[in-house]
């Protein structure tokens, strides 16, 4: 049975910058268009599209907001999730918001008592966002105990979020992106093109044949697939 928080709070919220939240960067996007750096044509369409696609991204892979409701990031953050006291079965493992990947576990408190990591507890991988519950190595069940799991998810900030975001987050990112750009440039209302024995175009749109109720392109989608949330 899977076990989810109760509540979700955020203890250490990654910077607000653009830079802390942002998928990929202006010149990664210039460098993968091959548009020279000394080219600022469209510097300022990237830069705005950026943040757009960043947040279209963490929507679709439903990454869990805590209770105050502020906006979810892929950037590093501490969070504490509560798992309230019930009469229901959890099993062996809880499965903790979903932000990843988690990268440590910082306590685990269980119906008042400060348990031990290796010994009482084992984080199931970096992108499992599970926590096994153990005795004697063996797994076991958690109690139907008050939980309160304190624990760091998310990439590394420490210089911006786009250097440290595993790769294919950020070519997803620099697809859409792209995508977008080249979107600026045409009719948004033409869905195919025809000129006889010259061409025959057919465009990707939002809520059309090609891209269907989603923003995302998608091949955007495919690559974001390890990363969404299993559960609505």
């Amino acid at each position: 049975m899977r076990a989810f928080s109760d509540l979700l709070e955020t203890v250490t919220p990654a910077a607000a910058t653009t830079a802390a939240r942002s998928l990929t960067t202006t010149a990664s996007v210039k460098t993968a268009l091959k548009i020279t750096s000394t080219d600022a044509t469209r510097d300022a369409l990237i830069d705005a599209l950026i943040p757009r696609v960043t947040q279209d991204i963490v929507d679709w892979c439903r990454l869990a907001r805590d209770g105050a409701g502020t906006a979810p990031t892929f950037g590093s953050e501490t969070l504490r999730a509560t798992f309230r006291t019930t009469s229901g079965y959890r099993g062996a493992e809880l499965f903790l918001p979903w932000r990843l990947p988690v990268s440590s576990i910082t306590s685990v408190v269980e119906d008042g008592v400060t348990l031990s990591a290796g010994t009482d507890y084992v984080l199931k991988g970096a992108m499992a966002g599970r926590i096994e519950r153990l005795s004697d190595s063996a797994a076991i069940e958690w109690s139907t105990a008050k939980i309160v799991v304190v624990f760091v998810a998310g990439y590394s900030v420490s210089t911006s979020l786009a250097t440290n975001i595993d790769p294919a987050i950020e070519a997803a990112a620099i697809e859409q992106v792209k995508g977008q750009l080249f979107g600026a440039d045409r009719d948004p209302t033409i869905r195919s093109e025809n000129v006889p024995d010259v061409a025959a175009i057919s465009y990707s749109v939002p809520g059309g044949d090609v891209m269907g109720a989603h923003v995302l392109l998608p091949a955007v989608r495919d690559m974001l697939a390890p990363w969404r949330n299993p559960a609505p």
